[in-house]
């Protein structure tokens, strides 16, 4: 049988203010969630493009080491060498680049797929409806492609990207000539040295470029689904709020955005900078709630909390529970579903919101070591980042926070 807080959630006759209040929320919180996740697919993305283009720095020293072995000087007879030997490296970083092209088209056109589903997902988990359509995921990515996101296209910026790489790495290999450097010096200059991994070479700023390309696709590839699925939605919406507050390094333009209000697409929509991580939320309709049947939470949800705090291993739905649970369940459950319908204030930061996320989702955004020590270390999320905004290993933490592992009863010694 459905419990008590089933029975008042479920009937369309006692849906009000609060049930708005709830489906919205839900649905705050799961695109919020979502975005931790695309910023993982960013991660993912821009390491195997890195791989790709990596794969042919050594070919490129190489090349540079045997082209120019004793040639100095801008000697007629030196530059023709060189002239050849930017043409090879420019036909040997080409096919690497073809394999990135190749690797973005497919990955950001599975992602419009898979947002789509989700967004479909997320409302349904809000409230349960009859949603009017789903548009077409060929037509979602091909508008994705052609339309532009910093001035140019996906397909503008990678062969941009291409070229300007090309042209760095040609323009150090004139200028160490010019200057009488030795082979290996240029080499360095191209692709940096060992001991700093490349860091100090011409080609690590297009790893950077590259990255701000993938980070922005993303969010740009995400928004069209998201704009496509509402518009063929839009009756079920009012109007959309701007989310930005993610962490410290939210830009200036976008916190002057956060928590504004607009129609169905209108208004500035992500990716509005390079390395735009903002997104837009919509906002239920109070029409859509009050015609349709809607859970503020899942059984399911409950259920496996419930279970998981009280060791019932076995219970995956409310009939598992036992007897003499069941009492107890209903309590929890009344409890946790006013917790989770609380109101969201629109300047909440996303340090302030996966504070009151549950343990298991914080173990799964930052790790289990990170989420102790965001939980009982004391430590904010921007010590989790350096001044570039990469994120720092455990090793690295534990010599800069020794006194949060401690806190968080972790020994700093064991990581470094």
């Amino acid at each position: 049988m459905p419990s008590n807080i089933d029975n008042q959630l479920v009937q369309p006759e006692n849906l009000n203010d609060e049930a708005l209040l709830a489906a919205n929320v839900l649905l705050f919180d799961a695109m919020v969630r979502h975005q931790v996740f695309l910023m993982r697919l960013n991660g993912s993305l821009r390491n195997e493009t890195e791989k790709l283009l990596n794969a042919t720095e050594e070919d490129i020293a190489n090349l540079i080491l045997v082209r120019l072995h004793g040639v100095k000087g801008a000697t007629p007879r030196n530059l023709a060498i060189v002239a050849l030997l930017i043409s090879d490296i420019r036909k040997l970083r080409h096919g690497a680049w073809t394999e990135v092209r190749t690797l973005w088209r497919s990955t950001l056109g599975e992602l419009t797929e898979s947002e789509v589903r989700f967004l479909a997902t997320a409302l349904e988990t809000s409230l349960p409806v009859e949603y009017d359509a789903v548009p077409p995921v060929d037509k979602v990515s091909t508008a994705a492609k052609a339309l532009p996101f910093e001035g140019q296209t996906l397909s503008q910026w990678s062969n941009r990207i291409e070229e300007e790489d090309l042209r760095r790495i040609a323009q150090q290999i004139r200028i160490g000539l010019v200057q009488g450097e030795p082979a290996r010096v240029i080499a360095a200059r191209v692709i940096g040295t060992a001991r700093m991994r490349g860091r100090n070479g011409v080609t690590q700023i297009t790893r950077r470029r590259a990255d701000a390309i993938v980070r922005t696709a993303i969010i740009h590839f995400s928004n069209v689904a998201r704009t496509a699925f509402l518009a063929a939605n839009e009756e079920m919406f009012s109007e959309e709020m701007y989310v930005a507050t993610l962490d410290s390094r939210t830009t200036p333009i976008c916190r002057s955005l956060d928590g504004n209000t607009y129609p169905l697409g209108e208004g500035p929509m992500p990716p509005i900078h390079w390395n735009c991580r903002s997104l837009r939320v919509p906002r239920i309709t109070p029409d859509a709630v009050g015609s349709r049947q809607a859970k503020a939470v899942t059984e399911a949800m409950l259920v496996r909390e419930y279970a998981r705090k009280n060791g019932l291993k076995r219970a995956k739905h409310q009939k598992d529970i036992p007897v003499g649970h069941r009492v107890d369940y209903e309590r929890f459950a009344r409890r946790r579903t006013r917790e989770l319908t609380a109101i969201v204030p629109a300047k909440q930061t996303y340090g302030e919101w996966l504070a009151r996320q549950s343990a298991e989702f914080q173990n799964d955004t930052l790790g289990i070591s990170k989420a102790r020590l965001f939980r009982k270390g004391g430590l904010t999320l921007d010590k989790f980042v350096n001044r570039r905004g990469d994120e720092l290993t455990l090793a690295q933490l534990a010599q800069r926070e020794a006194v949060a592992f401690r806190a968080a009863g972790l020994d700093p010694g064991d990581y470094r």
